[in-house]
């Protein structure tokens, strides 16, 4: 039998999870590597693949939407087989986040560390962590920048709770979604989501300016140079530890 599960609960390996999926079709079988015209799909939080979650309607993962109609796919997933990358909010999760995120295009000295990271990622079957939004990314280009920790970052990541996703990296998790029907999604909350959206937009550089000053005084964290030292030439052992 199917289980919801809270937001800050990760799976149990042996249960079945319900999850949910946003897009302007029905989406009877899901596929990792769908490549939709104009859409860049490696500048996601993981990378390429199936984005679920199952809290939708506490945080709406279907705005990325602009589109007016907006379908809600429903799922069963049974993870039983599955390689797992399981990312709890740490160190690891914002490096993984941040170097999907950006392709450091200006940045060759990066390339390295973000092509092991991204080949790290495609490793996996299915991979589940915090989803991180555009707006904490002020926070994240603060740190990429060098001015804030990783500790203050991952606190505002906390603070702001946008829920957990869980994405589907390949053919065979592709094949564990299993179709339990959809819902079209009213106007009424698209429309009333989405100024929601835009007003904590709005207020999103001001928070996060507020909670570093906040944090200031017990920040114990690393800037993003000294953790790139810390990998070394050895990004992948950093990686499996």
């Amino acid at each position: 039998m199917s289980k919801d599960l809270k937001d800050d609960n990760f799976i149990n390996n042996n249960l079945n999870v319900t999850l949910y999926h946003a897009s302007e079709n029905i989406v009877y079988t899901p596929q990792w590597n769908y490549k939709k015209p104009g859409k860049v799909k490696e500048t996601r939080d993981f990378g390429e693949g199936f984005y679920t979650s199952f809290n939708d309607r506490k945080y709406p993962i279907y705005l990325y939407s602009q589109l007016g109609h907006i379908i809600l796919n429903k799922y069963d997933l049974n993870t039983q087989g599955l390689k797992l990358l399981e990312l709890k909010d740490d160190i690891k999760w914002l490096m993984i986040t941040s170097f999907h995120r950006s392709s450091f295009s200006r940045q060759p000295k990066y390339h390295y560390i973000r092509d092991c990271i991204r080949n790290y990622v495609s490793e996996f079957d299915l991979v589940i962590g915090t989803i991180s939004d555009d707006r904490f990314f002020s926070a994240v280009d603060a740190f990429i920048a060098g001015t804030s920790t990783d500790f203050v970052t991952i606190e505002i990541a906390q603070m702001l709770r946008f829920g957990i996703q869980y994405v589907s990296k390949s053919d065979k998790a592709d094949r564990c979604f299993i179709f339990q029907g959809y819902e079209d999604v009213s106007q009424d909350e698209i429309i009333e989501q989405r100024a929601l959206r835009d007003s904590h937009r709005e207020d999103m550089a001001d928070l996060v300016a507020r909670k570093r000053a906040e944090l200031r005084p017990l920040d114990t964290g690393r800037l993003f140079i000294e953790i790139l030292d810390e990998m070394g030439d050895d990004v992948n052992a950093w990686l499996r530890k």
